[in-house]
């Protein structure tokens, strides 16, 4: 029997497998693709903090971002690209909104182009990443969980695999067990590698309601990429057509001519309603309204009361800012399993 099994091989699962590996947990992942495939694979994973007024989203989301560039950076500093970001305002308006937030930055920057210069910013190549954190921990590709049932002081897939714990790490996909306490949204998005006259003078990764990164040399590429699809459509004919005028805006702030599209990727990506991921030991719906009836009238319930579901959890509904929030989230749970 496993220690753990995470279900998921995206930026989700591939952390949380790292994490409980570190922790000296024995780990298998199973996948019903490939690694970095679905939300994971269109990703840009541009890193980058939030500038807003002071909320408890922004403190979690810069938070994440500090551990998060320490861990790339430690860990597989090969696969980060750290050469900073510059923000750009949609318009005045968000301009003067910007100018009202700036006592509240906490990250280094410099006024620039009319926007704001992250230093401490920049991009991950996404596949590699992946592929370098599960290269020792067994992984299986692939595979269909068609059954998940407990039994004793074990989780059982397939009636193949046994492990103590169970993480599911699904993303987009549709829950493999019911939690109906649980309202998430998926958005779709679409990316493009590209070649264009003067992409080589490209130094810093920029983002104006799209983002563009800095030149790739040893891939002789830009990447440019969003997450704006909010129904459910085909994604690979939308990015063929570019439906929702990704290059459109990338050429509002970069100048591109001569557009050579080497390769377009796709996926939908899962969202929770406050943006907040979703991390967790997950609830026990019935057992916990079966002992709180009045939950369903609104009162309130201290979370430690909840009754939970034993040994499983979740890592999901990571939105737009996945591998920003991926690592953090992992290093969290990986301790709440082990403590």
């Amino acid at each position: 029997m496993r220690d753990a099994i995470v279900i998921g091989a995206g930026i989700a699962g591939a952390t949380t497998a790292h994490a409980l590996h570190l922790c000296g947990f024995d780990v298998l992942v199973l996948e019903k693709e490939t690694i970095c495939s679905g939300g994971s694979y269109a990703a840009g994973a541009f890193l980058s903090p939030k500038i807003s007024k002071p909320s408890p989203y922004k403190t979690y989301l810069n938070d994440a971002l500090s551990f998060t560039l320490s861990f790339f950076e430690n860990h597989f500093p090969d696969t980060l690209i750290k050469n900073g970001l510059l923000k750009l305002p949609l318009d005045e308006e968000d301009a003067k909104r910007c100018e009202s937030y700036e006592p509240y930055i906490d990250f280094p920057y410099r006024k620039c182009n009319g926007g704001y210069f992250f230093p401490n910013a920049g991009i991950v190549k996404t596949e590699p990443l992946l592929q370098r954190m599960l290269e020792k921990i067994d992984t299986v590709e692939g595979y269909n969980v068609t059954s998940i049932r407990h039994s004793a002081d074990s989780w059982i897939i397939n009636e193949t695999y046994h492990a103590k714990h169970l993480i599911l790490a699904t993303g987009s996909d549709p829950d493999l067990i019911t939690l109906p306490y649980l309202h998430r949204k998926n958005i779709g998005g679409y990316r493009y590698d590209l070649r264009f006259k003067g992409c080589e003078d490209i130094s810093q990764n920029i983002h104006k309601d799209v983002s563009v990164s800095t030149y790739l040399p040893h891939e002789k590429k830009v990447i440019v990429g969003a997450t704006h699809v909010k129904e459910i459509c085909n994604l690979e004919e939308a990015a063929n057509e570019d439906r929702y005028g990704l290059l459109e805006h990338a050429k509002a702030f970069v100048e591109m001519e001569n557009i050579q599209i080497l390769k377009s990727y796709t996926g939908y990506r899962n969202f929770s309603f406050d943006y907040f991921p979703v991390v967790g030991a997950a609830v026990d719906t019935e057992a916990t309204l079966l002992a709180f009836p009045g939950i369903r009238g609104g009162a309130r319930v201290p979370q430690e009361r909840f009754r939970y579901k034993p040994n499983l959890y979740l890592h999901t509904a990571l939105g737009s800012r996945g591998f920003v929030f991926a690592p953090y989230n992992a290093h969290l749970l990986a301790e709440h399993i082990m403590h």
